[in-house]
């Protein structure tokens, strides 16, 4: 079998290749290859619903909260132990529960795998499965298809394929059966071959199947996703980090107190032993992760309601640290849908409103007597291209049959005449003829009948339409010779909109008494009308969140697979900064080490012209740079990006499977700007999950000083385990939840990123919470020292009611590391969340079977001013921080 590419061989060489014919398979050779060459489908990795529950517990905090249980169980703690053991499981079920239910989701977002195609077998054509296709069929396509598996063209009638889910590439690409090409030409300029997954928007042909299923390019990309492992979000290895020094910690202090307590007070070995136990349940958080993880999935369903989906629970906060956005162009930043933009007539540019297929928008500046002739000209090109494309509306979004020039060409005239004046245009200037295009004469023709006149339009490429005009018509409607000085105007024009990156168009008309005998003398003698000037456009919104983006000092790169002009032309539309910048194309990219790219990559605003390879080492590179990288796309060619970016957004409308496979956030409505407000959700997530760690260690800390405390000054445990726990898990809980339900900061969209490098818990916050917790622990500790002489069930009752209250000071305080409380929006769950707190601690202290529970009993009246004063103290120390402008 030869060793070259399909698109280097000749059509009798492929078909010798493969051993079929022009006639096809028969049934029998098809079941036999089938059995060889397997079904044409992409694999797909389905998650096990058991690995996706145990790795919910597989975090480091998680472990020690088992501990933590084993620890209550061992000093004879049913009741806490399986406290601590159904928080666990209520985290873990909340994770499994947000990511079973996105990747259901994700499975009914799919398109069907598997569409039907039509192939010769038998000397006939039949309409089968795709899945059921071997290399060696000839298939037929035809407009509208989705291009079943690779092939090589045999036959191709003015056939143009939408690659841009593969390619990136957004002006659908003619093909040409009869081309031999290069050994080494790249897939997106492989004019005879068509590619699994994408579409065929005008024309037809035939093809000769070479590559099914995991072997095409579709399932090649498909591969190198599945091969990219997955990484641990920032935030999972950020809880890791803490949770192990927290870990160190509880060591650390646990062995001191045991050391201490049986060299000092002599203590007997299970006594010392069973304290030491008491401060590693005092150390450890209990409720942290959970809180963590509701946190997260509030955050989750807030995000979904607009329309971002998560895949990945810890994957929520990540967007609020990323510092750049890689982006694709076609379907992201715009519409993936060709649109008029600029109309140039006789000596005058129009600028077009509107974006994409939704036939809304106008023409703007024009003057009053410039009116009728634009509104002539719409109706010439609403009969020009009533046969080949028309528009319409589906779920809410329009959409276009046929080719995307035509139909942002008819979507013009829509914008001009409106539904009825189309019809009633459509109507009165009846096509008796049309001359295809074609690309060799890159022009189409229509000949109309209006009356007793014939009326032939044109248009195409504007240099051949330029060449078959002799005369212009003015804004004026009046007719001029097309001069040498006037067609050297007309070549600038097209220059400049090329330069700008647009696709330009022309059209010119005819006026006659009969229709002459030859195409030639009919396509001879035009009147040139206008050039336009037909983009992509961006999608609403985008300039104000790439602005928005930009305040919020997140830098958003262009990666794309289109033209550099092109490319820089989408960039300017949405403001991207492109001063001082460079705009770097794949071809440079070959040539750079990574080492090289590393260097330059801080300058780079645009990359164009790149393949998946490319992205991905862009991804890499930037990473490397230590930026936090979120890459958006739909295409096929984004998924090892997505992958391996720190989180990938793909487009729920547009994206293809193998994208939102690689995703780990999927926009449900493709809406670039959605990507902002997830970013401004991040960042709040972060926030709220700062509020409750400092909250909590800081407490936590009050009562490992106060167990210490009592410990060195030779009193009785100021805390028991149970007393403890109770505080851990119950009375610290709903303030904690609520810190986690603040509403957004001022401002939070207005600071730079934290970057990768910044740690949740920093060494300064170390010292912080000590300090804290310091205090917490002194102020509590001068109650038990007083009450202790009277009673140590009272003291211990008051030092446990105080440590509990005092949370509550730390609770409003906790509400912003830098903001006073004035400052800050009203958050409607704090104080319920406090009151239930207090409700929860006042019954353990009054309610007969709780007291005795953990040995506790009511405090005579003039106890509790005492206790009141370590909230207050405690909440007017932070605030008086936050004041002197002491950051943490």
């Amino acid at each position: 079998m030869s060793n070259k590419p399909w698109h280097s061989m000749e059509i009798e060489e492929v078909l010798h290749e493969l051993g079929s014919s022009l006639q096809g398979l028969s049934s029998v050779e098809a079941e036999n290859r089938l059995r060889v060459y397997g079904f044409n489908e992409l694999e797909k990795r389905k998650k096990s619903i058991i690995t996706m529950l145990i790795k919910q517990f597989m975090s480091f905090l998680i472990l020690i909260l088992i501990i933590a249980s084993i620890v209550a169980l061992f000093l004879g703690e049913v009741i806490d132990a399986s406290v601590i053991l159904a928080i666990v499981m209520l985290m873990g079920v909340m994770g499994f529960v947000q990511e079973y239910r996105a990747e259901k989701t994700v499975e009914k977002l799919q398109e069907l795998a598997s569409p039907m195609s039509r192939v010769i077998r038998d000397n006939s054509v039949k309409e089968i499965a795709a899945k059921y296709l071997v290399p060696g069929d000839i298939i037929v396509l035809r407009e509208g298809d989705k291009v079943p598996a690779d092939a090589r063209l045999i036959e191709a009638n003015n056939l143009e394929v939408d690659e841009s889910p593969l390619t990136g590439e957004s002006i659908p690409v003619e093909k040409n059966a009869e081309t031999i090409l290069p050994l080494n030409t790249s897939v997106a300029d492989r004019k005879n071959m068509v590619f699994m997954g994408t579409y065929i928007v005008r024309g037809r042909g035939k093809a000769i199947v070479v590559a099914t299923g995991m072997k095409t390019e579709l399932g090649k990309i498909a591969r190198q996703v599945q091969e990219v492992s997955e990484e641990k979000t920032i935030l999972e290895k950020e809880l890791d980090k803490f949770g192990k020094r927290i870990g160190v910690i509880l060591i650390a202090i646990c062995s001191i107190v045991f050391i201490l307590s049986i060299v000092i007070r002599s203590e007997p070995i299970v006594d010392s032993l069973l304290l030491a136990i008491a401060l590693a349940v005092a150390a450890v958080p209990e409720g942290l992760p959970a809180i963590a993880t509701i946190v997260l999935a509030l955050g989750a369903w807030r995000m979904a309601k607009r329309k971002a989906l998560v895949k990945r629970l810890a994957a929520v906060e990540t967007l609020g640290a990323c510092n750049v956005i890689c982006s694709d162009k076609t379907g992201t930043i715009t519409k993936g849908e060709m649109t008029v933009r600029k109309l140039w007539i006789y000596d005058k540019y129009f600028e077009v409103e509107g974006v994409g297929y939704e036939p809304r928008g106008k023409i703007i500046n024009i003057e009053r007597e410039e009116g009728e002739i634009l509104r002539q000209f719409a109706e010439l090109l609403a009969a020009h291209t009533s046969v080949d494309v028309s528009i319409e509306r589906v779920n809410g979004s329009w959409i276009a049959k046929g080719s995307p020039t035509e139909a942002a060409v008819l979507v013009l005239a829509y914008k001009v005449l409106g539904t009825k004046g189309i019809e009633k245009a459509r109507r009165s200037l009846r096509i008796v003829r049309i001359i295809p295009f074609d690309r060799f004469r890159k022009r189409k023709t229509t000949i109309h009948e209006l009356g007793k006149e014939t009326i032939v339009v044109s248009s195409g490429a504007p240099e051949i339409i330029l060449d078959h005009c002799s005369t212009i018509m003015n804004l004026k409607g009046d007719i001029e010779p097309l001069t040498t000085g006037l067609r050297a105007k007309v070549l600038k024009v097209i220059e400049e909109l090329a330069s700008q990156g647009y696709r330009t168009l022309a059209v010119a008309q005819k006026i006659l008494d009969s229709i002459p005998s030859s195409d030639k003398e009919l396509e001879s003698n035009l009147t040139l009308l206008t050039v336009m000037g037909i983009i992509d456009p961006p999608r609403e919104n985008v300039k104000e969140s790439i602005e928005t983006a930009r305040k919020a000092g997140i830098k958003v790169m262009m990666v794309t697979g289109d033209h550099k002009l092109t490319a820089i032309a989408v960039a300017k539309m949405v403001g991207m900064d492109l001063d001082g910048s460079l705009v770097i194309e794949g071809r440079e990219l070959d040539s750079m080490s990574d080492s090289e790219l590393e260097k330059i990559i801080d300058k780079v605003t645009i990359f164009a012209r790149v393949t998946p390879e490319h992205k991905a080492r862009i991804v890499k590179a930037l990473k490397r740079r230590g930026y936090v990288v979120a890459m958006t796309g739909d295409g096929v060619n984004d998924a090892p990006a997505l992958k391996l970016a720190d989180i990938g957004v793909a487009m729920g409308i547009r994206g293809t499977d193998v994208a939102k496979e690689a995703a780990q956030l999927i926009l449900l409505d493709d809406n670039f700007a959605t990507i902002v407000e997830a970013v401004k959700e991040g960042r709040v997530i972060y926030e709220n999950l700062k509020k409750p760690i400092n909250y909590l260690l800081t407490c936590n800390l009050g009562e490992v000083a106060t167990i210490f405390g009592s410990e060195l000054l030779g009193l009785p445990a100021a805390l028991t385990a149970p007393q403890l726990l109770w505080i851990n898990i119950t009375t610290d809980a709903f303030p904690a939840l609520a810190l986690g339900l603040e509403p957004p900061e001022p401002g939070v969209m207005e600071v730079p990123p934290r970057g990768r490098r910044t740690a949740l818990i920093t060494n300064r916050k170390i010292m912080y919470y000590i300090a804290m917790g310091s205090l917490l622990g002194l102020l509590v500790l001068l109650i038990y020292t007083f009450l202790i002489r009277l009673d140590v069930k009272i003291a211990r009752t008051a030092a446990f009611t105080a440590i509990a209250f005092s949370e509550f000071g730390r609770a409003f305080a906790s509400r912003s590391e830098r903001l006073p409380q004035w400052r800050l929006r009203f958050n409607k769950w704090i104080v319920p969340a406090v009151l239930l707190s207090a409700a929860l601690q006042l019954m353990v202290l009054y309610v007969p079977p709780l007291s005795i529970l953990f040995d506790t009993m009511p405090l005579p009246l003039f106890i509790l001013p005492l206790i009141f004063i370590v909230p207050l103290v405690i909440y007017v120390v932070d605030e008086v921080r936050k004041l002197m402008g002491v950051s943490l």
